[in-house]
Formats: structure tokens, C-alpha cells, sequence
């Protein structure tokens, strides 16, 4: 079995694997094991770690999904395994009700991986890239794919520490992409922005 290394868990592309992250590419990971993993205690694995013999170890345990669903993580916020319409929305702040109707091919109101890439689904999600909400690489100026507090007030001039630390789910004092594409996140930063 080939080892696992950090571009195989890194789905933001940030160079780091979350615990989210390690979820989406192994379902079963039990997140009791990330400490294990993460032998630095900075709440993210770094490719040293997961290089590591005992990492190794640990995600040699587990199968991996299929990429079509590891991908899922950055739209599917709730962990669901489907992307609602509000989910879309959040990350998508203009997407198109009837649009999302489109992608959602068996009109259950929930999309699927599959229905996601399909190909008329692709040409839709596409014409939502540009325009869309803050990208974390916008407010990161000093190049670590994440956003402190400094940065996150450059770009939200009324963001308060006490909105910061609330947008912080792991409290590592920095923002994520995931952190900052959540919902409640970006409620905080759409009133942060005057």
C-alpha cells in the first residue's frame, strides 16, 4: 500500500490536513486518532506528520472515499454528504434558486456528488466563480493560507475579536478557508465589511 502524503488530504490546498479534511477522505477516521497524528498539537497535520510512522499506521486502518466525494467538503458544511440549496448559497452569495434546481437532477432538493459533476452542472458552478465571496488567498498577505485577526480586520474593517474567535472553530487563532465559507461565518463578515 502506498503511503499517504498530504496532497492526498489536503483538499483546500492549503498544505495542511484538518480533521474535517481527514474525514472527508476517510469516512470511518475515528477523530479520536487525529491527536495521534497531529504530534505538534497546532490542531492541523503538516506533511512531516503524516509521514510519520504511526500516522501511516493509523490511516492504513481506513478506506478512502471516492474523490468525487472528498471534494464534497467545500460546499457540503454541514457534513451531510449532499449540498443544499442554503449551503450553495452561502458559498455561491448570488447563485440562482433556478440554477440550483438545474444541478439538482431527481428534484429532491439536496445535490449530490454526482449530480455536482455532471457536466451541465460544471458549466453552472463555473458562470458563480468569479464575483463570488472573499477568498481566503485575498485577505492571506502574509502567505500562510490562513487569516489572523489582522488580516481578517484589513478586509472586514468591523470585525470585532470577539466575531473573529466565533468565525475560529478550532480556536488555532487563525481563519481557515472552511472556517471562513461557513454560513455563520460569513453572516459575521457580510456585517463586518463597513
Amino acid at each position: 500500500m502506498a503511503a499517504t502524503d498530504i496532497d492526498t488530504v489536503d483538499l483546500d490546498g492549503n498544505g495542511y490536513a484538518s480533521v474535517e479534511e481527514l474525514k472527508a477522505v476517510f469516512p470511518d477516521f475515528d477523530v479520536a486518532e487525529f491527536g495521534d497524528i497531529d504530534t505538534n498539537d497546532d490542531n492541523r497535520i503538516g506533511a512531516q506528520e503524516i509521514l510519520a510512522l504511526e500516522a501511516q499506521e493509523i490511516l492504513g486502518r481506513y478506506d478512502m472515499a471516492p474523490v468525487e466525494e472528498q471534494r464534497l467538503i467545500v460546499l457540503d458544511l454541514d457534513g451531510n454528504g449532499y449540498i443544499e440549496s442554503e449551503e450553495m448559497a452561502s458559498v455561491y452569495s448570488d447563485f440562482d434558486a433556478e440554477d440550483y434546481q438545474t444541478i439538482d437532477a431527481n428534484d429532491d432538493n439536496r445535490v449530490t456528488y454526482q449530480e455536482f459533476y455532471a457536466p451541465e452542472a460544471q458549466e453552472i458552478v463555473a458562470r458563480y466563480y468569479i464575483g463570488t465571496i472573499t477568498d481566503i488567498a485575498e485577505i492571506d498577505t502574509n502567505g500562510d493560507a490562513f487569516a489572523d485577526f489582522e488580516e481578517m480586520v484589513a478586509t472586514y474593517p468591523g470585525l470585532s475579536q470577539n466575531d473573529f474567535n466565533e468565525i475560529d472553530g478550532n480556536g488555532d487563532n487563525r481563519i481557515s478557508s472552511q472556517e471562513l465559507y461557513a454560513p455563520e461565518a460569513q453572516q459575521i463578515v457580510s456585517r463586518s465589511e463597513s
